[in-house]
């Protein structure tokens, strides 16, 4: 059993693959009918010469919004990475605003947490993970290993080396806690925003060599289930080849390993280590790691869009089951 077994669709996403690929032929495709259309209506200039500068106006505009696409889409001078940036601080301050004003109890923000919003049976809920610097509240299922678990949020990853069956369920705050979820590429969804430059492969694949990256370092990552919130705090990212399950061994330091894809190089996986520093009570834990889990006010990141289709459990779906 290797890591080819997380089943990471998106390594071939209908959805990536549109916004990396068929997007930008079908604008090209436009642009290229456009211009036949121009050059056919410049033929009969005299009769249709309303047509011919229609048919150039829309070249120009077409062209020029592939090209802010393409910029986009490829990060060039880190433009996506800077603009979601800035919708991530945005979004941090009106949760900020709205949290000052919102009573909910503690113990309806646990059973939110522990709510079973999904309706295959085969996913049991095990609780949220939060990564606040990184916009990331997803709710954490069983099934690693399929299409259907990774579609519906993160889910915990416990096919070891040592382990290769994964008979051994792994436990919020014991042992070496494994974690996966989608890269979806967008620097949004899933945990794509744990990849430093979205659609970049440097600093973790750079001329043939694998290499580690610290720009996360320091952050915390909670994780949340009926006992409890588990404070992490992250101490580096390396990148591992998909058959490395290594990773995944059990240890006997309380630790936390989280999987995900590299793009481009979807060969490749990003892996996000961090040490327990922490355990609380829902009753016993501060104000603000409970507040991370309000699903009432705080946004949740598993869906993308049309191609990977679900209510979202925060503000942006059903609030925790609080929306009719």
């Amino acid at each position: 059993m290797n890591l080819k077994s997380l089943s990471f669709t998106s390594e071939f996403n209908i959805g990536v693959f549109f916004q990396n690929h068929m997007q930008p032929l079908i604008i090209i495709g436009c642009w290229f009918l456009l211009v036949l259309l121009m050059l056919w209506a410049k033929h009969y200039q005299k009769k249709y010469r309303w047509l011919y500068k229609t048919s150039l106006t829309i070249v120009v505009l077409l062209s020029l919004f592939s090209l802010g696409i393409w910029v986009y889409q490829e990060n060039l001078f880190n433009i996506s990475d800077k603009t979601r940036h800035i919708s991530m601080v945005r979004e941090q301050v009106r949760f900020n605003k709205k949290i000052r004003a919102d009573n909910t109890s503690v113990g309806t923000i646990q059973k939110m947490v522990m709510r079973e919003a999904q309706t295959e049976q085969r996913l049991k809920k095990q609780g949220f993970v939060s990564i606040p610097s990184q916009g990331i509240l997803l709710p954490i299922y069983n099934d690693a290993y399929s299409t259907v678990g990774l579609n519906a949020g993160a889910n915990y990853a416990n096919r070891s080396q040592n382990d290769p069956e994964g008979d051994k369920i792994p436990i919020m705050g014991q042992g070496n806690y494994g974690l996966a979820a989608h890269n979806f590429n967008d620097g949004r969804t899933g945990f794509s925003s744990l990849q430093e430059s979205t659609n970049h492969n440097a600093p973790y694949y750079v001329k043939g060599q694998l290499n580690k990256s610290s720009w996360l370092n320091g952050k915390y990552i909670l994780l949340a289930n009926n006992k409890g919130i588990y404070r992490y705090s992250i101490v580096g990212q390396t990148t591992v080849s998909e058959d490395d399950t290594a990773i995944l061994n059990d240890s006997q330091t309380p630790k936390l390993t989280i999987v995900s894809c590299l793009f481009p190089s979807v060969q490749y996986r990003i892996v996000t280590h961090a040490k327990l520093v922490q355990v609380d009570t829902w009753n016993h834990a501060s104000r603000h790691d409970v507040n991370q889990f309000n699903l009432k006010i705080r946004v949740t990141n598993a869906h993308a869009s049309w191609y990977n289709p679900g209510i979202e459990e925060g503000a942006n779906g059903d609030a925790g089951g609080t929306k009719p």
